[in-house]
């Protein structure tokens, strides 16, 4: 049955031929019927819907992809609350009244016999009671002095807690078994620059905030502040929001809050998150065996600059320099050498140190991997084969000539930005400059007057100013000797024994 405000004309002529009500009421009744009737184009549809701008349709169309993420992810979301009497307070808590969140920031004021320590987020990834959140907010608990506060007001206290510092990553899992609301795990691989991501958290202990935001960056690195690399977003992260999940539209987990760039203390549009894929690796290993045991290589990489990379034809980023072979490390055994540009890890082109360093801390110890090479200073690429190991807990990073180095035979000069070694027979096996002389370049500071020379670790100094080296003195006096207003000329040997003239200036 159609509507009578489909058709107010002939309804009013209806009653007249009826007089069912005086002809004023219906006059009166014809002019409000009229004032409310959208008009109908041929196809039936009104045309005040047709006059709202597409640019409005699409606002609307995201405002309710916002609306139905929120309203599936916030139930999987909790509080982490740790009580007093935790092992070792937080530094800097001077007032009961005014814990300290992991932050930094003080809270709210909260009755005294709430008796809260800290706080922070966290996200339910198991229906059986399993929430993932950052260490650094249990950092200083243990499982009796936490409690979980779910969305609908429930408090759930937690039988375990496993931690990974490196990662910063916790596992905690509920004492009360039972069929609680969760969160699947997206694929943080597959996320773009530009991505729309939502952030849910407690930020000031304000339960079940939703901010929204896109993708800023990927594979950021936080220097001493974290290990790997993060996914930056502009999606509001404050102090409270850490452990919380950063979730796609689908509703799905691509990252875990964990860091602001920040002047103030709160957000400034800078947040970092732990990619899903890496939380996910490092739970399942928590989950397993209680702690998280990585994959090395045993070398340190650098990035390639861009003027060395178009020489050899590569694309801007694309690429890492071996810095420095350790000893003992799957690297050596491999045969890999300093100079060597790695370009692909199993087929996986490597943008950075810290991609090649996050492929290889979860690969497969079991089995051989391929490494894709560029050597010797020539476009031909090469594959080696690396088996990986499990890196010790013990292990501490041994340069090639570290023996050499004690004994004090070498010479590093600062203001070059440029240390050497002698050719040992050891150094020159390893090196490939058996039966050659000179002094190996164990290491060249990036940006010093010997870097923009050309010069690199694992090179050959044979000759200074066209005069012959072969120890340490006999270095240190010719560059005496030697002036950088007229430039310091030296003959080199790349790995390989490619010979090249650098030359440093001032």
């Amino acid at each position: 049955m159609q509507s009578i405000l489909h058709h107010p004309i002939s309804y009013c002529f209806m009653f007249i031929k009826n007089k069912a009500v005086p002809a004023s009421l219906l006059f009166l009744f014809f002019v409000v019927v009229c004032s409310n009737t959208r008009a109908l184009d041929s196809s039936g549809k009104s045309t005040r819907d047709e006059a709202i701008p597409e640019s409005m349709r699409q606002a609307q169309m995201v405002s309710s992809a916002f609306r139905e993420t929120s309203r599936k992810v916030i139930p999987s979301v909790v509080k982490v609350v740790i009580r007093r009497g935790s092992p070792a307070k937080q530094a800097g808590t001077k007032d009961k009244k005014k814990p300290l969140l992991p932050f930094g920031d003080f809270l709210p004021e909260v009755p005294e016999e709430e008796a809260i320590e800290g706080v922070g987020s966290g996200v339910l990834v198991d229906p059986s009671g399993i929430v993932l959140t950052n260490n650094h907010v249990v950092a200083q608990s243990n499982s009796g002095n936490i409690t979980v506060e779910l969305d609908d007001g429930r408090r759930v206290k937690v039988n375990s807690l496993k931690k990974d510092e490196q990662s910063d990553l916790a596992v905690l899992t509920l004492e009360e078994k039972g069929n609680y609301p969760f969160l699947k795990f997206g694929n943080s691989d597959l996320l773009e620059i530009g991505d729309w991501v939502l952030a849910i958290g407690n930020p000031f202990m304000l339960e079940s905030s939703v901010s929204a935001g896109i993708v800023s960056a990927k594979h950021r690195l936080l220097g001493k502040k974290g290990h790997g690399i993060y996914i930056q977003t502009d999606a509001a992260v404050n102090p409270g929001n850490s452990g919380g999940p950063l979730v796609n539209l689908k509703g799905e987990v691509v990252g875990i809050n964990t860091a602001i760039a920040s002047l103030s203390g709160g957000n400034q549009g800078i947040g970092f998150a732990i990619p899903s894929n890496t939380a996910l690796w490092v739970m399942t290993q928590l989950m397993k065996t209680g702690k998280v045991s990585r994959a090395f290589l045993g070398a340190n990489v650098e990035r390639i600059g861009y003027e060395e990379g178009r020489k050899y034809g590569l694309a801007p980023r694309q690429g890492v320099r071996i810095a420095t072979i350790y000893t003992d490390t799957p690297a050596a055994r491999a045969g890999l050498r300093n100079n060597d540009l790695i370009l692909a890890f199993d087929g996986i082109d490597i943008d950075s140190r810290e991609a090649l360093e996050a492929m290889i801390e979860s690969a497969d110890t079991t089995r051989q991997h391929e490494v894709t090479i560029l050597r010797d200073y020539t476009p031909a690429r090469q594959k080696i084969t690396v088996q990986l190991q499990i890196c010790p807990d013990n292990f501490v990073a041994v340069p090639l000539a570290e023996k050499v180095i004690e004994r004090g035979k070498y010479y590093n000069d600062r203001g070059l930005g440029i240390m050497v070694i002698p050719l040992t027979p050891d150094v020159a096996k390893r090196y490939n400059y058996v039966g050659k002389q000179g002094l190996v370049v164990l290491n060249v500071t990036p940006g010093s007057k010997a870097w923009k020379s050309g010069l690199r670790n694992g090179m050959l100094v044979t000759t200074v100013n066209s005069v012959p080296v072969h120890d340490v003195e006999n270095f240190k006096q010719n560059l005496k000797k030697a002036s950088l207003v007229n430039g310091i000329t030296l003959d080199v040997l790349a790995p390989g024994s490619k010979k090249l003239t650098l030359t440093i200036k001032k």
